[in-house]
């Protein structure tokens, strides 16, 4: 009797440790999961951050671009003014001049904004980028 018992009593720590190990290998395997999952995380998080300041330089280049495009359509609307006006001073020169006569030709619009509606190319003022769309 005693035998069977010192038998039964070595089986029992044999049977604890085939019960933990395969415990011990599913919280291996757990932990292995979870360590890929915060990698993946924190690879995720720094790409997010790559593409948020990737979209904050566009958005940035975006807006320079409109405000050299408005400065560049004040400039050219300035021009055109001047334009105008030289055209009616040499018209009112030629009209004073004796013999010589001189008639400025009519625009209905400036040059760049013949160019911006023409048959070719259409702008949408609303846009957020700017840029040639073909008909």
């Amino acid at each position: 009797q005693f035998q069977s018992e010192c038998t039964q009593q070595s089986k029992e720590p044999r049977n604890r440790m085939q019960d933990e190990f395969p415990a011990k290998q599913e919280a291996d395997a757990l932990l292995s999961a979870l360590s890929s999952l915060q990698d993946k995380a924190q690879h995720l998080e720094y790409n997010l951050s790559a593409e948020t300041r990737l979209k904050l330089d566009l958005f940035s280049a975006l807006g320079d671009a409109r405000r050299q495009l408005e400065i560049a359509q004040v400039r050219l609307m300035k021009q055109d003014q001047e334009i105008r006006e030289m055209k009616q001073r040499i018209a009112e020169v030629m009209a004073v001049a004796p013999g010589m006569s001189y008639v400025a030709p009519r625009s209905s619009a400036p040059q760049y904004l013949k160019f911006l509606n023409s048959e070719r190319y259409v702008l949408n003022p609303r846009g957020l980028m700017y840029q040639c769309l073909k008909k």
